[in-house]
């Protein structure tokens, strides 16, 4: 189990955000940019959250409108779908 949802190469993923409760706790942002996984880093150390334990991925991206390449942990990544679903 990992925060990555099984996100494979070639996925396209932006920065994640969070949508307000009924309670108005949390934030959302809107992506800034858009990007391709190239690369998926499993990080050789598992982790103890919460009650269990996970593994923890480094996510190689391609941003599409900057046209840079970065190297983001899997807890701050989602699939642009997912983002998507959420604006709904």
């Amino acid at each position: 189990m990992s925060y990555c949802n099984d996100i494979v190469v070639g996925e396209l993923v932006c920065v994640k955000s969070w949508k307000y409760d009924d309670k108005d706790a949390g934030w959302e942002t809107h992506p800034s940019d858009f990007g391709i996984v190239i690369e998926v880093i499993d990080v050789s150390y598992e982790f103890v959250f919460i009650d269990h334990k996970t593994r923890c991925f480094d996510y190689v991206i391609y941003w599409i409108e900057k046209g840079t390449i970065d190297t983001l942990p899997d807890i701050v990544i989602e699939r642009f779908s997912d983002w998507q679903e959420r604006q709904k």
